[in-house]
């Protein structure tokens, strides 16, 4: 008796909610009924089940050609009062109940409630309105980085706010200090991520999450101020913290003219002219940075320095330094270099000075 309390309570919620077995039942029990019903009356050109087939779907439309039709005046009855009326009601409930699925797959795309299954993508963690979008911006200009697309992870966002570039994803999260949520945004796969949350309190809760996943991905965190900034060093040491650098370039720029612009042009990708770049050293490389300097000027790029694997950047280093594979060099170019062409031209420059 339980069971079968069940079961009839489970039909009456798939009747209330007109659900898809439900529908493709009565779609079925329909077509079946009346292609027995018009056999038994002996139209025999919609007993086919081909013709029928098609007889079925240019009325369920509406369109009817009237290139098949009954033609006794029992098939006629039979069509306008069963034919008819449940096939044009039961084709209207399919696109009714199709659009409804398309319409809530759209708003939950819209509203940030998705799932993104990912990988080689960048992070951004928070939405500082006009800057964000600055940094999108540039995260998209540079595709060699960025081919993947980018998620963001926001919270307080009334709806998506590139609703119509399909490279950017965005994800609503009601707090940033859930390890859990980021989960959505395939943080382990990542390529990198950036937390730039509206305020220093917000960031070190996104960075504190984020950093208790011990990802493999480089992760860059944004502070305002100094203190919050050092927390997160004391506990995430592998997380690299930036500070706002207005106050500097200004002295920079009053100290000496001209250097404001030539930092803007150095860490803007998106702009004309030299941007800063880096490239992991790859395996094979020469290990002389005298060799590397003329193998990256024979690429159009300077060299600028390296950070050895798990060490601090040193720029413009003695040239008898030694690099090993893994190291990571940072240099001067209008586009980026693929770390092959740097291997290739590196050895090309050891053969000759060795030989």
């Amino acid at each position: 008796m339980f069971l079968i309390q069940r079961l009839a309570s489970s039909f009456r919620l798939h009747i209330r909610r007109v659900s898809w077995p439900v529908l493709l039942a009565v779609l079925l029990l329909h077509m079946l009924a009346s292609w027995c019903l018009l056999a038994l009356a002996g139209e025999d050109k919609l007993s086919d089940w081909h013709a029928f087939l098609y007889f079925y779907v240019t009325t369920a439309t509406t369109i009817g050609y009237g290139d098949l039709s009954p033609g006794s005046t029992a098939g006629r009855y039979i069509t306008a009062l069963l034919v008819m009326p449940l096939a044009v009601a039961t084709f209207a409930a399919t696109l009714a109940k199709l659009s409804g699925a398309l319409l809530a797959f759209w708003k939950r795309h819209h509203m940030g409630k998705m799932a993104y299954d990912m990988a080689g993508h960048s992070v951004l963690v928070g939405w500082r309105g006009a800057e964000s979008a600055r940094l999108v911006e540039l995260l998209l200009t540079d595709t060699t980085t960025d081919d993947e697309g980018i998620v963001i992870v926001a919270a307080g966002l009334a709806e998506h706010p590139y609703p119509n570039n399909g490279l950017v994803r965005y994800i609503d999260v009601p707090s940033y200090a859930d390890p859990g949520v980021y989960g959505r945004a395939s943080l382990a796969t990542a390529g990198r991520v950036l937390v730039y949350c509206p305020n220093d309190d917000q960031a070190i809760a996104a960075t504190m999450a984020v950093g208790s996943l011990s990802l493999v991905c480089p992760v860059v965190a944004y502070f305002e101020s100094a203190p919050p900034a050092r927390l997160v060093l004391t506990h995430y040491p592998a997380i690299e913290v930036t500070r706002p650098l207005t106050a500097d370039i200004m002295a920079r720029a009053a100290q000496d003219p001209g250097t404001s612009a030539l930092t803007m042009d150095m860490l803007c990708a998106g702009d004309v002219g030299m941007t800063q770049f880096s490239v992991t050293v790859p395996d094979g490389a020469p290990s002389d940075y005298a060799a590397l300097i003329d193998a990256f000027r024979s690429q159009r790029a300077n060299l600028l320095g390296y950070c050895p694997k798990g060490g601090s950047p040193t720029l413009n280093p003695p040239e008898s330094t030694r690099v090993q594979p893994g190291d990571t060099l940072y240099y001067l170019r209008n586009t980026r270099l693929d770390a092959a062409r740097v291997l290739s031209a590196a050895s090309q420059h050891w053969a000759t000075a060795t030989a």
